[in-house]
């Protein structure tokens, strides 16, 4: 008997009348037909039944108790077939983060199996990452320039919402004094508010050193520490003027005391790091596999798989118009807006011209295509965190805001 077939016989669950049928395997097939002609009784309740059903009675009787057995066709024979799987028939959903993967939820369990299970290398030299010892950790620190003042932090909430103030209050407990919450340093003696709705990073300052002076038992005794807190990793927050930081895995920061001079941050784990290069990452975990969490998700397309973009041709076609004459085609002309929609073109406008030293008013005024390329890139793509005070101007004064 052939092994490239699932061979059936006697087909008579529901309304199949006795059929005898040959389906390939390692085929896509489409089974068609009117409502009530057998293609739910064929496929589900024949095929996937016995398939499921057979597979099951394989396992041990400890594990079949988990399981719910399904009972045996109407059918008199069934050869060639493999354990089987069935996706359930749903309404679709519009949800542009639900995949079949997710829907089945066969996707969490993939991201459990690569987060416990996989192994992963360096994105360097491609060696296999492994735990990094307390004393590597130590030599790498001791390496810091002199005189650089540097913090040793434990991180404990990792893009994690919540107010936290259990945790605020143990650590006082605990004797410690500072920690950074989302970039900033506190004092944990202050009333720390957390919106509960917002996401936070949380580390708490073990130690704050000094490169070149400070003595390798200290260092070795705020590593232990830090590494015990967090479970394995800790973070050395150093100045950027330190000199180049040698890990990947380092992010700006801003450490909120003082002057608040530029730091960046050094990732080290005692359970995930590359030992030749010098490089630590935080433990692989379910979140990082999941576009779906801040973690894992692209930070173009924000885990949609899709990016929306626009083709500056169609946005502005006459170029020969300035924005007062309606250049954006969209907006139409800024002379026709509104006095509120005016006056919030306009006080973008005067922020751009005194941001590139242009004369008043022509931004709005001048043609677009001569319009300075700096001026053209701030007028489409923002002015980043640079915060705008438009002046609204009525008969009782000006307000601003």
């Amino acid at each position: 008997m052939s092994h490239t077939e699932i061979v059936i016989r006697g087909a008579r669950e529901h309304n199949l009348r006795n059929i005898d049928l040959r389906l390939p395997r390692n085929r896509l097939i489409c089974m068609t037909g009117v409502s009530g002609s057998g293609k739910s009784s064929l496929a589900f309740d024949t095929l996937y039944a016995e398939g499921q059903r057979r597979y099951v009675e394989s396992l041990s009787s400890y594990a079949r108790q988990f399981l719910g057995q399904m009972p045996r066709p109407e059918v008199d024979s069934i050869t060639g077939i493999a354990p089987s799987i069935s996706i359930q028939q749903k309404t679709a959903g519009r949800n542009p983060r639900s995949t079949v993967g997710t829907m089945t939820e066969v996707y969490d369990y993939l991201r459990v199996l690569f987060a416990r299970v996989g192994t992963g290398h360096c994105p360097r030299c491609w060696r296999e990452i492994t735990a990094q010892t307390t004393e590597q950790i130590v030599g790498h620190l001791l390496q810091i320039p002199a005189k650089t003042r540097y913090l040793v932090l434990a991180p404990l909430v990792q893009q994690q919402k919540g107010e936290y103030r259990d945790l605020f209050e143990d650590l006082l407990k605990q004797g410690y004094l500072r920690a950074r919450v989302d970039g900033q340093v506190a004092s944990l003696s202050d009333d720390l508010r957390l919106d509960r709705q917002m996401r936070h990073n949380i580390e708490v300052v073990v130690d704050r050193l000094s490169g070149g002076t400070t003595s390798r038992s200290r260092v070795t005794e705020a590593v232990e520490q830090a590494l015990r807190l967090s479970g394995g990793s800790l973070i050395a927050a150093v100045p950027s003027e330190a000199g180049p930081a040698k890990n990947r895995a380092e992010r700006d920061s801003t450490e909120g005391e003082g002057s608040s001079p530029e730091f960046v941050d050094r990732l080290f784990s005692s359970q995930y790091a590359c030992t030749h290069c010098g490089l630590s990452f935080e433990p692989p975990s379910p979140q990082l596999f999941s576009f779906n969490s801040p973690l894992g998700m692209c930070l173009e397309c924000n885990g949609l798989g899709m990016r929306h973009d626009f083709l500056l041709d169609l946005l502005i076609p006459d170029e020969k118009k300035s924005l007062n004459k309606g250049a954006v085609e969209l907006l139409g002309a800024v002379t026709k807006m509104g006095r509120w929609k005016k006056h919030i073109f306009k006080g973008v406008a005067e922020a751009i011209e005194t941001d590139r030293g242009l004369a008043e008013g022509s931004v709005l005024k001048t043609p677009w295509k001569d319009l300075p390329e700096a001026a053209r890139e701030l007028l489409l793509y923002g002015l980043g965190e640079r915060h705008i005070t438009f002046s609204w101007r009525y008969s009782g004064g000006v307000w601003k805001h």
